[in-house]
């Protein structure tokens, strides 16, 4: 071929043929393994593309052969002339419909817009009537975006403040040399952009505007005072510094940087592919009351008096003028009553924020108890599950209610066996850890042997790195030749922990792309143990 005057490989349609060829054989062998799997779910989200038209996705997951969890895009669908409940249901059944999806589909997930989630219209609805045992379960992380657009939707100045921050990263992303100088003043400070639909994209902007922003009133001066600079340019910079020494927007600034202190956390453990049902109820739970506990005047005074240090008192909302020398000592009384009108206006202006937060978050996380019956397979359980007493019935009733096609009896005594095997109380085991940027953290592994294990091969690593090595213990020696060089200086491995069975690894100065999975390997125990690194930014005033 190499050698062919004929057939070069170049012509676009020759290199089209190809691609085809390609995807209709690996479609073909994804459809042979979701017709072996006995079950399937389905997920479907909608994009526009650059052409403007409205590109239905369609993704379905299954169990292969293997026991794997097993992920495959079937495709885009333009939807863009209807978009109606009927016509979404009618391209998911089609897309799926050569997999048997009537009692096969158990699952589909959706967003929160009324037409795909709605109970007796809704997309959810419609496929359901179809295929009856298919559960309908609304993505967390995109309830958890709601519950920030929606919380504050109603609020005026907070729809003006997510305005306005947005024009600082419109401001730098459309100039190169405006991001330079930026970047002299203080080449950390960067304002990522917003999304309508992510609202974790808004909390970095937040947070970088936050810290950042005597670098950026600095940058801005550059701009208004040194030559070289066009109108509009010089302009929009002292708009924007305005903004930047205006109370009220400096304040909900600390306010919304306070919440989104709370919710990103939150919102990593969402987004985790490995955290399970019970600890994402609990994570919530505990972010619900975290929310909770800042309705008070002592979270309020504590962000409107750093408020006032950075930028000064506020100016009275209601200004009072008085009329002769006559009026002075009622014009002083005035203006105290104007500062306390401002301080109450900005006390309910707080309380509304957090009011809304809470109250929203209340409503969409309340239906996760339907979800309990996920706990049978909690493997960090199955020690007390083998207990007769502490076997999980009502979990086991409410999975028989949800998927009738389970035969209780005999599902029953699999679950005994299970519990009662000792081999799988440990396999796959994972847990996860949380660390803040900046801070050091700990990854632990009890390997339950009370020997000194210190001589011993101890290998972390991290399989989505190259190399993926993180740290390598061997003979009482640290080996550094492998080691990622993003972890070179910052892992330590506790000896006094090796030497009661326990495996620490010390990681210091936790960066934000230390997030993921790290793998522990131990020599002498034919098991691995993975550890879920969770890394968020502090935000707390």
């Amino acid at each position: 071929m190499g050698s062919s005057t004929v057939f070069s490989g170049m012509s676009n349609t020759i290199q089209n043929d190809i691609i085809e060829s390609i995807a209709r054989s690996i479609q073909d062998e994804t459809d042979k393994d979701i017709h072996i799997s006995p079950f399937i779910a389905v997920q479907v989200d909608d994009t526009s593309d650059i052409s403007n038209k409205c590109q239905l996705t369609v993704i379905i997951r299954y169990v292969n052969e293997k026991g794997s969890v097993c992920e495959r895009f079937l495709g885009f669908f333009d939807v863009s002339l209807e978009r109606d409940a009927k016509a979404v249901t009618s391209v998911v059944m089609r897309a799926i419909g050569n997999y048997s999806p009537t009692n096969k589909l158990i699952c589909q997930t959706y967003d929160g817009a009324s037409c795909m989630s709605g109970q007796h219209g809704g997309v959810q609805a419609l496929v359901k009537a179809h295929c009856p045992n298919a559960l309908f379960i609304h993505c967390y992380a995109h309830k958890l975006n709601l519950v920030l657009a929606q919380g504050t939707n109603n609020i005026q100045a907070a729809k003006l403040f997510f305005a306005n921050l947005d024009a600082f990263h419109n401001f730098f992303s459309r100039s190169c040399k405006r991001s330079a100088l930026l970047c002299e003043v203080d080449g950390a400070v960067r304002v990522p952009g917003g999304s309508a639909v992510r609202w974790n994209f808004k909390s970095r902007a937040v947070h970088a505007i936050h810290e950042g922003r005597v670098s950026l009133c600095i940058a801005f001066d550059k701009i208004m005072t040194e030559p070289g600079w066009d109108k509009e340019t010089i302009a929009q910079s002292a708009s924007l510094k305005q903004k930047l020494e205006d109370f009220e927007f400096t304040f909900l600034l600390g306010v919304f940087q306070f919440i989104f202190g709370l919710t990103e956390p939150l919102f990593q453990v969402l987004q985790s592919k490995t955290v399970d049902i019970k600890k994402c109820q609990d994570r919530i739970m505990s972010t619900l009351s975290a929310l909770k506990a800042t309705r008070t005047d002592e979270a309020f005074s504590r962000i409107y008096d750093e408020t006032g240090t950075a930028v000064g008192e506020p100016v009275p909302r209601r200004k009072r003028r008085r009329r002769g020398w006559d009026d002075l000592e009622q014009g002083f009384n005035q203006h105290q009553e104007g500062d306390q009108e401002t301080l109450v206006s900005f006390r309910r202006l707080y309380f509304q924020i957090v009011d809304g937060v809470v109250l929203h978050m209340t409503h969409r996380f309340a239906d996760m108890e339907h979800l309990n019956f996920f706990r049978i397979l909690e493997h960090t359980s199955f020690a007390s599950f083998c207990k007769p007493a502490a076997f999980p019935s009502s979990e086991l009733a409410q999975l028989i209610n949800t998927y009738p096609f389970f035969d209780q009896l005999k599902l029953r005594n699999e679950l005994h066996t299970l519990y009662n095997n000792r081999s799988f109380f440990r396999l796959g085991e994972a847990h996860s850890v949380m660390a803040l940027v900046g801070d050091d953290v700990t990854l632990s592994y009890d390997t339950k042997q009370l020997t000194d294990i210190s001589e011993e091969t101890v290998e972390w690593s991290r399989a989505d790195l190259k190399p993926d090595l993180v740290h390598l213990h061997e003979d009482r020696r640290t080996f550094y030749k492998l080691q990622n060089p993003a972890y070179r200086g910052r892992t330590v491995l506790s000896e006094e922990d090796l030497e009661r069975g326990i495996i620490s690894l010390r990681l210091s100065r936790v960066r934000l792309a230390d997030e993921g999975n790290y793998t522990c390997l131990f020599s002498s125990v034919h098991n691995q143990y993975t550890v879920q690194l969770l890394v968020a930014v502090y935000y707390c005033l």
